[in-house]
């Protein structure tokens, strides 16, 4: 019994076999995206999320377990991962975005994958460009959260999608067996299930697949839409584990509120060019021009570029328009009455803008009299309007409210002595929790120095973060066991600052000065007197030591009062 040929993969060349640049390019852009990524990647100082990873994982696995059961569970699977990578590389901010680092390796060649599978060498190389600029995946590099392994699980249902809808479709797929039919959509529903057990919105993504398929003649049929509704559910019920668990835990986002008229500005620039206003408008300027041409000339225009088959950028199109707005949009019409939508929360459509930028580059670039040059200088003015956003995603104060955690830690950790004490402002106006949690969330910046010790342990009793003891207790404790002490408290502020962060939060910075505050009296009664305010840009370090005995009643001078430069 004879069947029909089963048709050549894309990628391979008349002999069938793998082209070198097919299995070059996409490591290539790998790589690119990791060195990206890694440059100056520790510079910025950590921030809550940051420090939130951190205090996560710095615990033993029953631990970890335990913490996941009561806060964070939508984290937990990129918890167990970056544990696991930090027991060979270690917990500081170099080694924590080294992590996410390589997960823009792989979303930039996921990326890159997803488009040759769309539309052809020449468009490939165009996404992988974009998908190495695009100032969200860059972003995501720099973060020592999720986003970038989010980013390349959505690139990869997109190509599982494709992958299975292709042989569905292709002709002699009723002949060529239903074996590999089933692990074709066996593939799309296990990169489902992973990419929304990593991050719990990509689930929308299956909605993203829906309109795909049913905007196609060629995959508008029973063959093709139920198996691959049946794969979504299926990957959907076996993520609802997490989901529910997840919903248990709604109080840990109560603080997302929707952004009234602010969403345009997060739709517009935030949520895919993270505040850079020079990308956006240059993206925006490229993808308005090509709109033109597509209602003008239709998307399957002429290709004049060689080498750029298939010259119909009708799938990249629709795989790229709705891996883009079919979730964001889901997502926002749910928010104004379960607030859910944060810029950054919608990091897995990446892989649809990339795909549409790289369509209305291509189709410009096709539009003009010589393509591959014309081409070749869009991107080029897409990348040097990229460089100001990249420049600032890896500069000291990047993250947000200008966090700077860790330079504060380091200057207690290079000027302590072992054996000198440290103290942690219980309450600053800016932020519920203790400024314990870089204690928690930098491990090893405070060894060899005293510290009153927890209020409640956040590991046996699986929080996030410790509790500081009250400030009445430190003036007891530091008469008996510190004859120096640093303090890490909110910096020195004349007047209330407030600071807009993804589009929906503000932070309220008051009005703050450390001499006279309960805690530099209670210190003070523990024969404590400050010597040194080190002000750095939310925080501060104070120092104080025990003063020498003074034969007479010479007051003792104002403590000086500096600014730290960030280097």
């Amino acid at each position: 019994m004879s069947s029909a040929p089963r048709p050549r993969p894309r990628w391979r060349d008349r002999e069938g076999h793998w082209p070198r640049r097919a299995l070059f390019l996409p490591w290539a852009f790998a790589l690119g995206g990791v060195l990206l990524s890694l440059w100056h990647g520790g510079r910025p100082s950590v921030w809550f999320d940051e420090l939130a990873t951190a205090s996560a994982i710095d615990r033993s696995p029953g631990e970890l377990w335990h913490l996941l059961t009561n806060i964070d569970a939508v984290h937990g699977l990129y918890y167990w991962c970056v544990r696991t990578f930090s027991l060979a590389f270690g917990m500081d901010e170099t080694a924590l975005r080294a992590f996410s680092a390589l997960g823009v390796g792989a979303a930039t060649a996921a990326c890159y994958v997803l488009a040759r599978r769309l539309g052809g060498d020449v468009f490939a190389l165009v996404a992988g460009i974009i998908a190495l600029i695009l100032p969200r995946i860059t972003w995501a590099g720099v973060e020592a959260r999720s986003y970038s392994w989010v980013i390349a699980s959505a690139a990869l249902v997109l190509i599982a999608a494709h992958r299975a809808a292709s042989a569905a479709g292709a002709p002699g797929a009723a002949t060529s067996g239903a074996t590999v039919m089933r692990r074709a959509w066996f593939g799309y529903g296990a990169a489902l299930l992973l990419a929304t057990v990593l991050f719990l919105y990509s689930a929308t993504l299956a909605l993203a697949v829906a309109v795909v398929l049913a905007s196609d003649p060629r995959t508008r049929t029973r063959a093709v839409l139920r198996p691959a509704v049946i794969a979504s559910v299926v990957a959907i019920v076996l993520a609802s584990p997490v989901a529910i668990l997840a919903a248990t835990q709604r109080d840990q986002v109560s603080w997302l509120r929707w952004p009234g008229w602010r969403i345009f500005q997060n739709v517009m620039v935030d949520q895919w060019f993270d505040h850079s206003l020079a990308f956006a408008a240059a993206a925006w300027l490229v993808i308005a021009v090509a709109a033109v041409l597509w209602w003008r000339r239709g998307v399957a225009g002429p290709a004049r570029t060689a080498g750029a088959a298939p010259s119909d950028l009708g799938p990249a199109v629709r795989y790229g328009l709705a891996g883009a707005l079919v979730p964001l949009a889901a997502i926002l019409l749910v928010s104004p009455v379960v607030p859910s939508y944060v810029g950054r929360y919608v990091s897995f459509t990446v892989p649809g803008v990339v795909l549409v930028l790289a369509a209305a580059v291509t189709t410009v670039a096709r539009a003009l009299p010589r393509p591959r040059v014309a081409g070749a200088v869009v991107l080029v003015a897409l990348t040097v309007a990229a460089i100001p956003g990249y420049l600032w995603q890896h500069s000291p104060l990047s993250k947000p409210g200008g966090s700077d955690f860790s330079y504060a830690a380091r200057y207690i950790r290079d000027n302590a002595r072992p054996g000198d004490c440290v103290f942690f402002q219980v309450q600053p106006s800016w932020a519920w929790p203790s400024l314990r949690i870089a204690y928690d969330g930098l491990p090893g910046m405070f060894d060899g120095l005293r510290d009153i010790g927890d209020d409640g342990n956040r590991r046996t009793e699986g929080k996030l973060w410790d509790k500081e003891k009250g400030v009445n207790q430190w003036a007891s404790w530091a008469a008996d066991n510190c004859t120096a002490a640093w303090v890490l408290t909110d910096a020195d502020r004349p007047e209330t600052d407030f600071r807009q962060e993804n589009g929906n939060l503000w932070w309220t910075f008051r009005p703050f000065q450390f001499m006279g505050t309960d805690m530099q009296v209670s210190l003070d009664d523990g024969g404590l007197a400050v010597t040194h305010q080190e002000q750095f840009h939310i925080l501060q370090v104070v120092h104080l030591v025990q003063p020498e005995a003074s034969s007479g009643p010479i007051p003792p001078p104002l403590p000086p009062h500096t600014r730290h430069s960030y280097w």
